[in-house]
């Protein structure tokens, strides 16, 4: 496709260029002093933020995470006690308990969310900050950062400690409960592990580390006659957000490595597939019984809409709550809404597209919530095994509910939502595209 920028022969051009992710709207990179952040004026989408002293405040929270990440795991976090019985669990007995009753999908899931990727965001955050303070500049840090921005959606230590509020509320009246300096540890590798997301930088972090350490390039933005990125002949690196030509589609970015796309690989068909799986692993999910207490010797199976009838009939509204929309309400939400975003064509006004798109966002950030129900039972079940008397087990419901959560995080991940605006607004308009630097100041 034509294009008045010609990237071959102006590739330093590229540099003060950038594109929506949602939208593919072509502007200038924002040049932003710290503590501002800038949108896309057409979709709304966060382009970027400055974080102030990113390195520092990345490199203390990833090191004291990783401090105290073995104790957080192998201590014991809770103990409950009930007639003279006791008994307690850390986070590994939790996902060993799944193992040995043979839910190894569940316990797959547990322990990837909980305890393997937690430990690579930390590990990799740390040596990415570590290096580029210390101004060095290995040949794998690209590939730590691809790591990290790949995995830190699946890490869901924040949900476990949810769960561990909810175990606590739900247990409370029939049990004492005693708590250990592990549950100390565990909260403090959270608190850790959500504020290095917080403050890591990704763009500055990719830029240290292609121009290691150089001054980026400064200067007037070149105009182009087009208002998207593949209308201007490029496409964007999902992952590091770097422009390249479109000839170079189905190549490794030189940036990141990632397989540069102009757009998703049959992004519909997958993300259609995925929903349709979901849906069905849904009814027996909510069907079947997803625990079962043993008082005395005499079994007594529950649904997830059990679970939330006792929670709103012992007078716990809130946590009723938040259980009704984590483990009914999300899933529903996002299989009704990506179905809705792949069926809806007409009208294309720009302020349903913006609408859509913010749809999309919000069933991205919601996904990972529903792991709670999963999370809750995986700590009744270790903490409640009080041989004869009483004892907690996990039914064949978790199994479906966790392919529940894992097919709809990944249709989220599938859909490509610039595909509705390439339906709606064409990529070229007459005149040239108002390409003025953005700089919002952070509210």
């Amino acid at each position: 496709m034509p294009s008045s920028l010609d990237v071959p022969e102006r590739p330093r051009q590229l540099e003060r260029l950038t594109a929506c992710p949602d939208c593919d709207l072509l502007l200038p990179r924002p040049d932003l002093l710290p503590g501002h952040r800038a949108s896309c004026p057409r979709c709304g989408r966060t382009l970027g933020k400055r974080i102030p002293h990113s390195l520092e405040k990345t490199l203390a929270l990833s090191l004291t995470g990783l401090i105290l990440y073995l104790p957080a795991m192998l201590l014991p976090l809770l103990s409950f006690n009930s007639l003279g019985f006791s008994d307690s669990a850390n986070i590994l007995e939790s996902v060993i308990n799944f193992y040995q009753n043979e839910y190894y999908f569940v316990a797959l899931m547990v322990l990837l969310s909980t305890v393997v990727f937690p430990l690579c965001l930390a590990l990799c955050s740390f040596l990415l900050a570590l290096n580029l303070r210390l101004r060095r500049y290995p040949a794998f840090l690209p590939r730590l950062l691809r790591c990290y921005q790949h995995l830190e959606d699946w890490a869901m230590l924040e949900i476990y400690l949810l769960g561990i509020l909810v175990t606590i509320v739900k247990m409370s009246d029939s049990t004492g409960i005693v708590y250990h300096f592990g549950i100390v540890c565990f909260t403090a590798v959270v608190l850790c592990t959500v504020g290095t997301a917080a403050v890591l930088d990704r763009e500055l972090f990719w830029r240290l580390i292609e121009e290691h350490g150089d001054r980026p390039v400064t200067g007037p933005p070149p105009s182009l006659p087009a208002t998207t990125a593949r209308g201007a002949g490029l496409l964007l690196c999902r992952l590091c957000h770097k422009l390249a030509s479109t000839e170079q589609a189905g190549s490794a970015c030189s940036r990141c490595g990632e397989t540069l796309q102009a757009r998703k690989v049959r992004a519909q068909e997958r993300t259609w597939a995925l929903i349709i799986s979901a849906a069905i692993f849904f009814v027996p999910a909510n069907i079947l019984p997803i625990m079962r207490v043993d008082f005395l010797g005499i079994p007594e199976s529950s649904t997830i809409i059990d679970g939330i009838r006792h929670f709103f009939a012992s007078g716990s509204f809130f946590i009723g709550l938040i259980i009704l929309v984590a483990s009914v309400l999300v899933p529903v939400c996002k299989i009704v809404g990506l179905s809705i975003l792949l069926l809806a064509r007409r009208p294309c006004s720009p302020s349903l597209l913006h609408q859509k798109t913010r749809i999309f966002r919000l069933i991205v950030f919601i996904g990972r919530w529903s792991m709670l129900d999963i999370f809750v039972i995986a700590l009744l079940a270790a903490l409640v095994d009080f041989g004869l008397f009483t004892a907690i087990h996990i039914a064949p419901a978790a199994t479906y509910f966790a392919m529940v959560v894992a097919t709809t995080m990944f249709a989220a991940s599938t859909y490509d939502p610039r595909l509705m605006w390439d339906r709606c607004i064409p990529c070229h308009q007459p005149g040239l595209v108002n390409l003025s630097p953005i700089r919002i100041p952070r509210p």
